[in-house]
């Protein structure tokens, strides 16, 4: 490999985070100014909202994940018996991913019975 393209390659990665640091402090350095120019001028913060966890979103999300480990686990159950399996591993891990989606639905279902 030429020296200059190694040189070159390996300048992208670090001007890339060189770059997003600069970037996330300029950010927090203008937003700092913004509220220090609010509280000069006698203004009130806008209050910051508190996050709040939705239930069904964490309920989909673990079904999900459970869903694309059973998949994998099944995946490589079956790859140690059978060699063939080029398309094994992404076909078990949608298979069972849509099947943790499609459980987390009726059990969302089944929640939302019990509250009315």
């Amino acid at each position: 490999m030429d020296p200059r393209a190694a040189i070159v390659a390996m300048s992208i990665p670090i001007t890339a985070i060189l770059g997003t640091v600069v970037l996330i402090f300029f950010l927090r350095k203008f937003d700092n100014d913004e509220k220090m120019a609010m509280i000069e001028k006698g203004m009130t913060l806008p209050q910051k909202q508190s996050a709040r966890v939705n239930p069904a979103s964490a309920l989909r999300w673990g079904c999900l994940f459970v869903g694309v480990g059973l998949g994998i686990f099944v995946a490589n159950m079956i790859a140690s018996i059978k060699q063939d399996n080029d398309a094994l591993y992404p076909a078990l891990i949608m298979f069972f991913g849509g099947a943790g989606l499609l459980v987390s639905y009726y059990i969302q279902l089944k929640i939302d019975e019990r509250a009315k």
